[in-house]
């Protein structure tokens, strides 16, 4: 009978929203130079849009499907840890042989009350290789207990509060050297942090700007080489001749579409997302918008990488691909997907095709390392643009826009937004697509070798 209550429990936690955990996003942590060090995933129960913690009847859930062996390797990056926002209830020690502790970095609930689950569940789990984190203002009951004070290696800081905490983190860090601070702030974009802000801290969760280029009048002629491209690619009236001969005059483009085309794991997951789980024949390859999407992000690892490359000349710095910040690249790749998955299901044949490509150029200036404005305001990107002006982009226009006010933290006014439009925004099709994005992302990435075998960050 009690075998068969578990069997019952267990079907009422997979079936029931409120109880499953699913991942809303994931936030690079970087240092000041933008080099990131780590992601730090947030957090959602099924049933809502909130984010945040894992709450310890979510527990379960995020050891059971999120952080599976397979998701883990997808959402560590190249990285050897990840941050979890979490509980560190009895449930992280019981199952710790399903996941490798040593790869966790728990962020601790704010004002955790240490009750003896808790604190003989981060005494275990500490041994076992796993760090932990808290917010420096909702420390709760650890300042007073000095085994679990010691058991902290990272305190995350509210930026507009620093000078608040200043003498609390310098005592933190007498008692306990090798302690980190992580600056955050409550908004969320695509930079959410300045050089200078980040040498504040050791390092922030979000991304540090990069360098802008300093144009000395009008662009160079490659840039222009490849917005120009970009504009033929989203009208799809291109001559693949002329296309080619462009391709031949930057090999880092050339070798990326390669690649791309090489990869049979990219290939078999941009073909199981067309079949949609039916069974894959002998006969089925990519169609020409798959290659046209693949060429889209050549062009844009091309744009992103030479642009990059240029500023380290102007500056008579060493470049480096190694050293290269890709996160803005990852994130256009992930959103761009995410609008893609998206658009084929709520869009017609002449617009849906477009879903990649409008999706991923939302961050286009950081392609060229330049200003939102100054970027959209060229000529060969004023179709796309027109997806993210009001009322722009018809039925496109609206997905991206509703997307882009999620993805901002911008809950409230995305459900509106998509309410007004009379879109419905189903939670789990939402968090499918996000999974689904990461996993492909991944794929685009390993396949131009920007993620390879994990290494330590420093």
């Amino acid at each position: 009978m009690s075998e068969n209550r578990n069997i019952f429990a267990q079907k009422v936690d997979f079936d029931t929203p409120s109880l499953q955990c699913k991942v809303f996003d994931r936030l690079a942590v970087q240092n000041s130079s933008g080099k990131t060090q780590f992601y730090c995933l947030e957090l959602s129960a099924g049933n809502t849009f909130d984010f945040g913690f894992c709450r310890k009847e979510n527990v379960q859930s995020l050891l059971r499907e999120v952080l599976t062996v397979v998701n883990m390797k997808v959402l560590r990056g190249a990285y050897e840890r990840i941050m979890i926002p979490s509980v560190p209830c009895a449930l992280w020690v019981k199952q710790a042989r399903k996941y490798d502790p040593k790869s966790v970095i728990m962020w601790l609930e704010n004002s955790l009350e240490l009750t003896e689950e808790y604190k003989e569940s981060i005494l275990r789990l500490y041994k076992l290789g796993m760090k932990f984190a808290v917010r420096v203002d909702a420390m709760g009951e650890i300042p007073s207990d000095k085994e679990i004070l010691s058991c902290i290696d990272y305190v995350l800081v509210d930026v507009s509060k620093t000078q608040e905490f200043v003498d609390i983190v310098t005592s933190l860090k007498k008692s306990n050297k090798n302690l980190k601070t992580i600056g955050f702030k409550d908004s969320c974009s695509i930079f959410n942090f300045t050089a200078q802000e980040a040498k504040r801290f050791d390092y922030v969760l979000g991304m540090v700007q990069s360098e802008l280029i300093k144009y000395d009048g009008v662009r160079p002629k490659w840039q222009h080489d490849m917005l120009r491209l970009f504009a033929q690619l989203y009208s799809s009236f291109y001559d693949i001749k002329e296309v080619g001969e462009i391709v031949a005059q930057y090999p880092l483009m050339g070798t990326a579409m390669k690649k791309l085309m090489s990869s049979k794991a990219l290939t078999t997951l941009t073909l199981r997302a067309k079949a949609k789980n039916q069974m894959l024949t002998d006969n089925q390859a990519l169609t020409q918008n798959d290659l046209r999407n693949y060429l889209v992000i050549s062009v844009a690892f091309n744009l992103f990488t030479l642009t990059d490359k240029k500023i380290s000349d102007l500056n008579h710095q060493p470049f480096d691909m190694r050293q290269i910040n890709y996160e803005p690249f990852i994130q256009a790749l992930v959103f761009g997907k995410i609008v893609d998955f998206m658009g084929q299901e709520l869009c017609d044949d002449i617009s849906a095709p477009q879903s990649f490509i409008s999706g991923f150029m939302r961050y286009c200036h950081v392609f060229l390392h330049d200003t939102e404005k100054a970027t959209f305001s060229e000529f060969p990107l004023d179709a796309v643009s027109s997806c993210y002006k009001e009322s722009g982009g018809e039925q496109l226009g609206k997905i991206i826009r509703t997307l882009s006010l999620l993805f901002e933290h911008k809950i409230a006014d995305a459900l509106t937004l998509a309410y007004d439009e009379g879109m419905e925004l189903y939670k789990e099709k939402i968090y499918n697509y996000i999974s689904q994005s990461l996993l492909w992302t991944d794929t685009v990435l390993k396949a131009l070798d920007i993620v390879q075998t994990p290494v330590e960050s420093e």
